[in-house]
């Protein structure tokens, strides 16, 4: 059976040779929408788009063992443990960053207006992520929140029971007709060490500087209450009662320095900051990079999809 008739020469008839020429120009047509821009053989196309899948997935992975490493850093209770988990983290954003780099490559190579756009999408919201990473790992290694904390819990702990055996000691010598005046200043100097003290912890736990200001007026006002107590309890008196004073003095001197470290520490709040970078900003910029690579992926598969139909 003949295929087309074919006139006593041999040769196609002239409406035969139109519709071959119609059909070819439809195939070169599906051919040129589907690798418009593209110099690439058929088989390098496929292999293109599987090279692209596999950078995409690798940056997924990698954009969340990112996050998850950070997180340790933050959450780390040393210096040490929270260097070693912040370098992690920067290193998976290295990888991420070197595999980005690679798919814009690709992309150029075989563009599509979509894989474009959404690689510029990410490429905004990466920029800012880096951006992000790079001040909240440096807030995370400092640890000050920390560091302060466990002064107040060691140094300060200390000085504060010092003062205290100190006062103690010069309530229980008797000193005639005045022992309920001395009596209640050096109460009152007792009861103000000890809540200095106890306002460590708020400060340190403080999120921003308005709260820091009140705690530290509070500090202040309970200071001026020993500084007026120890200097009415200076004038003549025994001997022991004198050397109660003065180790009370210097357990409060000492107890000043620490605080005044512990203020200091907890005033820069690095712990503070890197908790709210990473449950704040952090974790809407990886949400959107995560969606926006799911994204391409999608589109990488489709195109995969349609040029085996």
């Amino acid at each position: 059976m003949k295929l087309f008739n074919a006139n006593s020469s041999g040769k196609i008839s002239v409406p035969i040779l139109v519709l071959i020429v119609l059909l070819s120009v439809s195939v070169l047509l599906v051919i040129v929408t589907q690798f418009k821009g593209v110099h690439l053989s058929l088989e390098d196309y496929f292999g293109v788009q599987i090279k692209k899948l596999e950078l995409l997935s690798r940056m997924q992975i990698n954009l969340f063992k990112s996050v998850e490493a950070e997180k340790m850093a933050v959450t780390a209770d040393t210096d040490e443990s929270s260097k070693t988990f912040a370098d992690q983290s920067l290193q998976k954003s290295d990888a991420l960053e070197r595999d980005r780099q690679e798919l814009g490559l690709l992309i150029k190579k075989d563009p599509t207006e979509r894989e474009i756009d959404l690689l510029k999408e990410f490429d905004r919201f990466w920029v800012e992520f880096r951006s992000i990473d790079r001040e909240l790992l440096e807030f995370a290694v400092k640890n000050t929140n920390l560091k302060a904390a466990q002064l107040s819990f060691t140094k300060g702990r200390e000085a504060v029971k010092k003062f205290e055996a100190a006062m103690e000691e010069a309530i229980a010598l008797p000193s005639g007709k005045e022992d309920l005046q001395r009596e209640g200043l050096i109460c009152k100097a007792l009861v103000a060490g000890i809540k200095i003290h106890d306002l460590h912890a708020p400060h340190i736990a403080a999120v921003n500087d308005e709260q820091m200001d009140n705690i530290e007026k509070e500090i202040k006002q309970n200071e001026a209450v020993i500084a007026r107590a120890l200097a009415r309890l200076t004038p003549p008196i025994p001997e022991k009662e004198r050397a109660a004073l003065q180790k009370a003095k210097a357990a409060y001197d000492e107890l000043s320095k620490v605080t005044a470290q512990v203020l200091d520490l907890s005033r820069q709040n690095t712990n503070i900051k890197s908790f709210e970078l990473s449950l704040g900003r952090k974790r809407k910029i990886t949400a959107q990079c995560d969606e926006i690579l799911k994204s391409l992926e999608e589109a990488v598969r489709s195109r995969s999809f349609k040029a085996t139909r």
